[in-house]
């Protein structure tokens, strides 16, 4: 019979950014909540302020939705009068999305949500650790999205 051996440490560290993941998820969850706002829309909002006007097939790219799913979530923001959808008039097949006025006084209420939720999380750390994990994060998200993220 053999005996299962601890983790490594690389193994261990990986579960530990998981279980951070998970932390994180859930608390700007609670946060966005509160304001009657689901993960994904503070993703599409925060994207297309970002990005500016932009394709419905690049916008669901860039977030990895799934286009049928897109379509719907575009629905309910559009229904809400956080963005708009109009004819690309480069390419009237396609649509472009964009946020109104509404969407951006939305997304400034939830990124002070979402800062609560950081500031609650990080509480522990120090200000140069902050920055320290802040750099590490960033490397390793683009060390592991490439060109694609």
């Amino acid at each position: 019979m053999q005996t299962k051996t601890a983790p490594s440490s690389a193994t261990g560290l990986v579960l530990l950014i998981v279980r951070l993941s998970r932390m994180a998820g859930y608390r700007l969850g609670e946060a966005l909540a509160a304001m009657e706002m689901r993960t994904h829309e503070f993703a599409v909002l925060n994207h297309l302020a970002e990005a500016g006007p932009i394709s419905q097939q690049q916008l669901g790219q860039a977030l990895r939705i799934n286009p049928s799913n897109l379509v719907g979530l575009l629905d309910l923001l559009e229904a809400d009068g956080l963005l708009v959808r109009a004819r690309d008039p480069v390419d009237r097949r396609r649509h472009l999305v964009e946020l109104t006025a509404g969407g951006r006084k939305r997304l400034a209420g939830a990124w002070r949500a979402a800062e609560q939720a950081e500031e609650d999380l990080l509480s522990p750390l120090s200000p140069p650790e902050r920055a320290r994990l802040h750099e590490t994060l960033e490397r390793l998200v683009g060390h592991g999205c490439g060109r694609r993220c």
